[in-house]
């Protein structure tokens, strides 16, 4: 597995790491007595589990344990109140038998550079809990490579490192074909004892199949755990498929029998699929229909809006009145109509400018007239709100009068509460003093 020329600088690093070699760690260093111990102690447990992260305890077995067995000393100490100094220096042997095992996985990792990614595939695959007794087995046998190599030696690395290689890449692959695969094999393995092959011959093949695939595929690459999910489920789903046909077939049924009933089944369920389907596109085109219908009502009550407006501006002059629409309706404000303060009856010129409203009006489709009438605030409130409403039906009767529908026009009084304009001034009380027709166009079919 290695050069000649880096078996030799190897075996020379080696020699050196074990000269002066004694019961003590080589180059320990002190721990000042003022550290805590507490402190130290558990940050030395958190080196000794980065250490067996880095698979220390597999490259350099003895150190590690040398490690262990000096913090677990440390501990001892610890617990029976033993001083700061005994507990610190076991504390500072552990580390330094850390210090001499990371020395040594290096050199470790360098013959057995194979072995490690092989078993780092193998840890990620669960294979211990997987396959307990034979990682047990093939630990035991890495150990005695690694203590080997820690002891200087070279050749047993030359002589198993492939075996052992081919050993951890095996059991990741078993592993992995256990996770994804153990429910399938299982359900596989009870059909053929039933005697699926004679049974259910083309269920079990489709079950075989995609097994096969699988298992071909965590060949190749069991960490490729991605596509070995998506066929593995495929292979579980036939596997359990399998099993189904199996129990019908030994109620009396045939194998082809079931398989025709299947495909019936599903010829049914992907018929009333495409049904739902057109029925969930009928319904979203009746919805979007029913908003067009919506949004063409709403285009022909805006031009309905804007055509009688514009209509009554024609026909009635700017000093009459003023015309604009608000709300979905149109507004007549009649500034040529005005009433003397606390007055009702309706004057000569006022019935003049009516006539020539209802005569604009006979020109544009309306469904509705409300005719609104307004005071200022001069006067109490109550009194005010008749006095609204007695002008609101002057003008409903004078409309009426012209030649307009009693069950189209309404009259309502709005007492004081709308001014347009400011009662503190004379001018602005006579605006206040006002008739707004609120017309609602008919829409033309």
């Amino acid at each position: 597995m290695l050069s000649r020329f880096n078996k030799v600088m190897i075996l020379s690093a080696f020699a050196v790491a074990f000269a002066g070699c004694a019961s003590n760690p080589p180059n320990v260093v002190s721990i000042p007595n003022s550290s805590d111990p507490a402190v130290e102690v558990a940050r030395t447990e958190e080196l000794v589990n980065e250490a067996r992260a880095k698979q220390m305890d597999v490259l350099s077995p003895d150190n590690f344990k040398d490690a262990e067995r000096a913090l677990s000393k440390a501990k001892d100490y610890q617990a029976d109140k033993k001083s700061s100094e005994k507990i610190l220096q076991q504390v500072s042997y552990s580390r330094a038998w850390l210090k001499e095992g990371e020395s040594k996985s290096d050199i470790a990792r360098k013959s057995l550079g194979e072995i490690v990614d092989a078993r780092s595939g193998a840890l990620r695959a669960n294979a211990p809990t997987m396959y307990p007794k034979e990682w047990k087995k093939l630990e035991n046998k890495l150990e005695n490579t690694t203590k080997d190599i820690e002891g200087g030696s070279l050749t047993a690395a030359d002589k198993k490192g492939a075996d052992i290689v081919a050993a951890y890449r095996q059991i990741e692959r078993d592993s992995v074909a256990k996770q994804y695969l153990g429910k399938a094999r299982m359900t596989i393995e009870e059909a053929e004892k039933d005697k699926a092959s004679e049974k259910a011959p083309k269920s079990l093949a489709m079950a075989q199949g995609k097994y096969n695939q699988t298992m071909k595929l965590i060949a190749q690459d069991p960490r490729n755990t991605a596509a070995i999910a998506r066929t593995s489920e495929d292979a579980t789903r036939e596997s359990d498929h399998l099993a189904e046909v199996m129990n019908k077939v030994n109620a009396g049924n045939s194998e082809a029998l079931v398989l025709q009933n299947e495909r019936q089944q599903r010829m049914i369920s992907s018929l009333r699929k495409e049904t739902k389907s057109q029925e969930r596109e009928l319904t979203q085109a009746e919805k979007q229909l029913e908003v067009a219908k919506q949004q063409e009502a709403e285009l022909m009550r805006q031009q309905a809006l804007t055509q009688t407006a514009d209509k009554l501006r024609g026909e009635l002059r700017p000093n009459e009145a003023e015309v604009f629409t608000q709300d979905g309706k149109v507004m007549v404000r009649l500034k040529g109509l005005n009433f003397a303060s606390g007055k009702t009856t309706l004057t000569p010129q006022n019935k003049s400018l009516l006539k020539k409203v209802e005569t604009a009006l006979n020109d544009v489709p309306t469904s509705k007239i409300e005719v609104q009438g307004h005071t200022d605030s001069t006067g109490k409130a109550d009194l005010n709100q008749k006095i609204s409403e007695q002008r609101a039906k002057s003008v409903q009767q004078a409309l009426i009068a012209s030649g307009a529908s009693s069950q189209n026009v309404n009259a309502i009084g709005m007492g004081d509460e709308h001014p347009i304009s400011n009662n503190g001034t004379a001018a602005g009380r006579a605006q206040n003093r006002r008739i707004d027709l609120v017309i609602e166009p008919k829409i033309q079919e």
